[in-house]
């Protein structure tokens, strides 16, 4: 039993650690937490304890509030016991201090009474559950319930309970795994931690499970760029370049994500609609294309254009390539939110009418941002454009449009959650933190591969130390076939592509692919990682481009199985052009054999696997640099 526990402790510790890697990105998206934990007997006091540490550690990886993330919990062994609902603490510290006061309370394991507590009271309104919002249950046990039939039957009731997912974990031996099965919404999402090998896949598995990136609600957006004599040249390419980068994160299908663009000068123009192109490919061609105007600033025109021709159903005529007009309706989705974002930088011409056009798109409950480019911008008139001062951003210049695309892209995943009422168009007003996500590298592009150290002697825990430390490294760069490209490969014994350059093409699904990357074990290969990198991940058909800086990021905390080996494949890698940055991690490394890989000869040194953090400003901006 003592050994049970402690392995048990362990692995709950563990893995509330690991979802700390995505706590800037969860709190993106609202939901409803509910923990609901067994205090039986079997569990014992110290079990218990470290079922509390467990959720105190993934509560702490949340923004708690009202749009945010809430947390309720529940304990239950001969009876259930409310802790606390979700309306009861609207901040962090106070969840951690609710929990940090959950008692033990001893007896049987009626698991059943437990789910029955948390569908008739915990998930009510009137306790603080929020409708439309993802609603999670996540069930602590050790053992198997007093009342199996009941127990099914009360799992079944809450399974249909709307936007309810039932995350199962199972402790130890003593579980009954097909009751947890049945607990569990479905498969993937039951969990058992009985030994050391299955704690990354649970890690990974679970944080998959409660942390989305953006939401998944339809959103029409449409882009109004400033079209004005201002904005020739490189200006105008430079709005387009944005208004590509943004649209391009988002899943673009008629069930997801449609985009628009309008432009606007002495007058107005929509030259994409709402579902005009049927895949992202002929969308990104379209805004390419998009012409210049010139003219004067009749901002008003443009957001009078967005009210009446983009956000309005409306039957446009459009000239095909076979030189025929064709008359088709276009316009938003009845179920989507509706969302705007103007590029600006000056005065409009018309402050009374452009102050009349933005409270029109505002009373038809579109959420509009306001981007002012430069220095004579009226603040007060982008404050009157936007929805509130929240979605008010401004940049020096077109240049720098790039350094807020993920915050705004973060801003519009916010905002892809069913509306709080059941009214045909979302009408609230939603603050947008603005501290996501950074940009690092402009738009200078770069690919960048990971080489990642998968051997026995990096343990599982440093593993997904390293598995961290690449996942924040990705996020703070924007992502695509026009920017930076990512790959990774890992080593052991033997290398593993986990993905090239190509494979994905937008942030939202290169940082998927980066939490999905499993520990291996084995020995310490690395000049067998070193030559596939050179042979496979910088080739043209695997997306490596001839106008990019090539970037290797090399992490390892032994010395290599064959330091000759190594260092001759290092050097071939040189010979390419590749820059190369090696990390060793610990005193096990080799500095000798570190330098040699490093393309100036000077590793980066850190002394265990929880200080890679220390080092990773330094090396974005070194990277960033590199793709000068």
């Amino acid at each position: 039993m003592a050994s049970r526990l402690l392995l048990s402790a362990f692995v709950l510790a563990h893995l509330g650690f690991v979802l700390a890697v995505y706590k800037a990105e969860c709190d993106l998206v609202p939901a409803d937490f509910v923990f609901l934990l067994d205090s039986s007997g079997s569990e014992t006091e110290k079990g218990f304890k470290t079922q509390l540490a467990f959720i105190s550690n993934f509560t702490a990886n949340f923004e708690v509030g009202a749009n945010k993330a809430q947390f309720a919990a529940v304990t239950f062994s001969t009876g259930v016991h409310k802790d606390f609902y979700l309306n009861e603490h609207t901040d962090q510290a106070s969840v951690l201090g609710a929990i940090n006061k959950i008692q033990y309370r001893d007896g049987e394991t009626y698991t059943d009474q437990g789910l029955d507590f948390v569908r008739n009271n915990v998930l009510q309104e009137n306790h603080g559950a929020r409708p439309g919002v993802a609603k999670y249950v996540i069930v602590l046990t050790d053992g198997r319930s007093n009342d199996n039939s009941r127990t099914v039957q009360a799992a079944t009731t809450l399974h249909k309970v709307p936007n309810v997912t039932v995350i199962a974990i199972g402790i130890g031996h003593a579980i009954d795994r097909n009751e947890l099965h049945i607990i569990g919404t479905d498969n993937n999402h039951t969990f058992v931690v009985n030994n050391f090998d299955l704690l990354h896949t649970l890690e990974v598995e679970l944080v998959d499970k409660t942390c989305k990136l953006c939401g998944d609600y339809p959103a029409d957006i449409a882009f109004l760029i400033d079209s004005s004599g201002s904005e020739y040249g490189t200006n105008f390419d430079n709005e387009k370049n944005f208004v590509s980068m943004v649209a391009n994160e988002f899943n673009y299908s008629y069930n997801d994500t449609l985009i628009a663009v309008s432009q606007f000068s002495t007058s107005s123009r929509t030259d994409i609609f709402f579902n005009q192109y049927p895949d992202k490919a002929g969308l990104m061609n379209a805004i390419a294309k998009i012409h210049w105007l010139n003219g004067e600033s009749n901002t008003h025109l443009g957001l009078t254009e967005l009210a009446h021709h983009v956000f309005t159903s409306r039957q446009h005529t459009i000239h095909t390539h076979g030189h025929h007009n064709e008359h088709v309706m276009y316009g938003p989705r009845g179920d989507s939110a509706k969302i705007a974002i103007v590029l600006t930088d000056g005065r409009s011409l018309e402050p009374d009418q452009t102050q009349r056009a933005a409270e029109r798109l505002h009373h038809m409950g579109i959420e509009v941002f306001a981007i002012g480019i430069g220095h004579s911008v009226d603040r007060n008139e982008l404050r009157i454009i936007a929805t509130d001062s929240n979605h008010v951003y401004q940049v020096p210049s077109t240049n720098d449009l790039d350094s807020i695309h993920t915050t705004i892209v973060d801003a519009i995943c916010k905002l892809k959650v069913p509306p709080p009422t059941t009214t045909p168009m979302p009408t609230t007003t939603t603050t947008i933190a603005t501290t996501t996500v950074k940009q690092a590298c402009g738009q200078k592009p770069a690919d960048i591969v990971f080489l990642l150290d998968a051997s026995e002697s990096e343990e599982a825990e440093g593993f997904a130390q390293e598995i961290q430390f690449v996942y924040n490294f990705a996020r703070k760069f924007h992502i695509g076939p026009q920017n930076v490209q990512f790959s990774s490969v890992t080593f052991s014994t033997t290398v593993r592509n986990d993905f090239f350059l190509n494979t994905y093409n937008n942030r939202h699904d290169v940082l998927n692919a980066i939490q999905k990357i499993n520990y291996m074990q084995g020995g310490t290969n690395t000049s067998y990682g070193l030559k596939f990198v050179r042979e496979n991940s910088f080739q043209p058909q695997h997306g490596a481009r001839t106008n990019a800086t090539k970037i290797l990021i090399v992490i390892t905390d032994g010395q290599s199985a064959d330091s000759v080996s190594t260092k001759h494949e290092a050097q071939l890698l040189h010979n390419q052009g590749i820059k190369v940055y090696a990390v060793g991690v610990g005193s096990d490394v080799d500095a000798s054999e570190l330098k040699s890989i490093s393309s100036d000869g000077t590793p980066i040194l850190v002394t265990d696997f929880s200080l890679l953090h220390d080092i990773q400003a330094s090396l974005e901006t070194a990277a960033c640099h590199g793709g000068t």
